[in-house]
């Protein structure tokens, strides 16, 4: 019976039901954020990936415009250069104006096949030159790096206003394009060509991209046209045949910023496309109708756990709770699903009903033990009925002054209150030796000399612990079927010492010995008893599986001995269960 009183500790705690709740609610929340952060980071990767794509395509865009205009543009100072009127002029002695003039209509007729071209200077070795352009120009000899122009050995050198040599008021950067001029046939240098091609000519490639803003500019960042901004961001890790990418502030705002090498120096800046959609629509559409399925798919789950699950045990939890407080073991007779939950309640009904059997077992075999107690009382009478018989004879003995009959009761006293007293199952080896020694004591008087004991005790043994009449019986053994039956005094031994694997105890007597078989029978654990062991419970046999049964060791007894000689009885007790007497004991 269950105290009916008894609180109920959990009931203060949530139910599964609400457990179950709550993690459906944290499994939302958790998989939303996770929603977010993974959309978020796609997006982010999408649009940056969008960004580097479409300003990697605007700058190949453009850098293909500006090397398909150069190729034509090369082909047209390459007309010019081998122009008769233009090549007389080179060669005449000197410059008149009639070859001057003629010089100047060869290129204008030249320059007219394309209109981006604003100026073109064909220069004689001895300085003079001829050129071409509407507008006010200033050029600086000394900054025409004509060393440079004549190492390419008649390629083109391109540059921007040639490199700061050549200007012209209200106009913006020109495209200059210098090579030198040598004689078809004797290669001779002739002069120099410098062709200037206006900015505006990749204008037009410029906004045809998709793109926040771009440039052209030089390698040393001088720009030719486009967003001075965009100019303002270059720097020479641009200067890489290498498209190279970098996050960049551009009006405030953080973007991409794209370039690479069209035509040395030229090179092309592009930053990328802003507002555009982070993630397309139909991607966005299926990562919703992801979420909305989980969400569904969570509440369905939560509903089947509910239905199927936690109603089920929190019944079954009801019904526990119900048996407990009213204070007897009661079966469940809630109706349960037929799964695992049914069959825990199975289970629980077959635990009361094995404990409600249990309980009655426990009651029969209490009244049982209080039976037993009464009867133990009344044999407790006899030990000291003994025990006051044995001292009134004793005291008798000591007024007839029959003083051996005295000690004989003595002995015999102490042995019987030593061997029945408290009916402790161990006991100190100080005590089992005193037991064994009352008793060879009483052997002595009735047996006369024909044996002698020793002892030959370690004082470190004397407070161990160990099962009571383990000796008793040994000694006894070594009486009746060692000394007695060699027919001269012999000698029984009990050595005692602590080794460090544990305690090792020796009984010895100088009998008749015991062969082989008799050892190898004695050491068995067959349970035939033979002339050797007349006692089952005190017999030799008996108190060898009395101690391997007591210390759960079946190596716990040795016996060494010789026919004719001696026969030795070791007891060892491992280290590990070897326990000290308590104080009092």
């Amino acid at each position: 019976m269950l105290h009916g009183g008894a609180k109920n500790k959990r009931e203060f705690k949530m139910s599964l039901q609400q457990t179950t709740l709550i993690m459906l609610i944290i499994l939302l929340l958790f998989f939303s954020i996770m929603f977010m952060i993974t959309t978020f980071i796609i997006s982010k990767r999408t649009e940056d990936d969008f960004k580097r794509r479409t300003s990697e395509t605007a700058v190949n865009n453009v850098v293909s415009t500006i090397r398909a205009s150069l190729v034509n543009y090369n082909y047209l100072s390459r007309l010019i250069m081998i122009n008769d009127r233009v090549v007389s002029y080179l060669k005449a002695e000197v410059a008149d104006k009639n070859t001057i003039y003629e010089a100047r209509t060869g290129i204008y007729e030249i320059q007219s096949l394309y209109s981006f071209i604003d100026s073109v200077y064909i220069f004689r070795n001895d300085g003079e030159y001829v050129s071409t352009g509407v507008g006010r120009y200033e050029i600086d000899m000394e900054r025409l790096e004509k060393d440079e122009i004549l190492e390419a050995r008649g390629s083109v050198v391109i540059s921007i206003d040639g490199n700061g040599s050549i200007k012209k008021a209200g106009s913006g950067p020109f495209l200059t394009m210098s090579r030198a001029i040598y004689d078809i046939y004797t290669q001779k240098l002739l002069g120099m060509l410098v062709m200037n091609i206006t900015g505006s000519v990749f204008e037009e490639a410029l906004k045809l991209q998709n793109s926040s803003g771009m440039c052209i500019l030089d390698s040393d960042g001088t720009i030719l046209c486009g967003s001075e901004e965009i100019c303002a961001l270059y720097d020479r890790a641009y200067f890489n045949n290498k498209m190279v990418y970098k996050n960049v502030v551009y009006n405030g705002d953080k973007t991409l910023l794209t370039g690479t090498i069209a035509v040395e120096p030229l090179v092309v800046l592009c930053a990328a496309v802003k507002d555009i959609d982070s993630l397309p629509r139909d991607i966005l559409l299926a990562l919703m109708i992801t979420l909305i399925a989980f969400i569904i798919s969570a509440f369905i789950c939560a509903w089947f756990i509910t239905v199927n699950i936690a109603r089920p045990i929190g019944n079954l939890s009801e019904a526990m709770i119900h048996t407990r407080t009213s204070g007897w073991l009661k079966k469940i007779d809630t109706k349960m699903p037929n799964n695992e939950i049914g069959r825990l309640a199975e289970s629980y009904n077959s635990m009361i009903e094995y404990l409600n059997e249990l309980f009655n077992r426990l009651l029969e075999n209490e009244k049982n033990v209080q039976k037993a107690e009464m009867r133990v009382l009344q044999e407790q009478i006899k030990p000291h009925f003994l025990y006051n018989t044995l001292e009134t004879i004793s005291y008798m003995a000591v007024q007839e002054k029959a003083t051996k009959v005295h000690d004989a009761l003595e002995t015999l006293g102490s042995f019987y209150r030593n061997f029945l007293s408290k009916g402790d199952r161990e006991i100190p080896l100080r005590r089992e030796l005193s037991i064994t020694q009352d008793y060879l004591s009483l052997q002595r008087m009735r047996y006369g000399n024909v044996f002698e004991d020793e002892y030959i005790i370690d004082d470190e043994t004397l407070d161990c612990m160990v099962p009571k009449l383990i000796l008793q019986p040994l000694v006894e053994n070594s009486i009746y079927h060692g000394v007695r039956l060699k027919g001269e005094k012999c000698v029984i031994r009990i050595t005692t010492r602590m080794e460090e694997d544990g305690l090792h105890i020796f009984v010895y007597d100088s009998g008749v010995g015991m062969g082989d078989d008799m050892i190898e029978n004695v050491l068995g654990n067959n349970n035939v008893e033979d002339d050797a062991n007349v006692l089952s419970g005190f017999g030799l046999r008996g108190t060898i599986n009395r101690i391997r049964y007591y210390y759960d060791f079946d190596n716990v007894v040795q016996i060494r001995s010789e026919s004719g000689e001696y026969t030795e009885v070791e007891i060892f007790i491992p280290k590990a269960r070897v326990k000290k007497a308590k104080e009092g004991d």
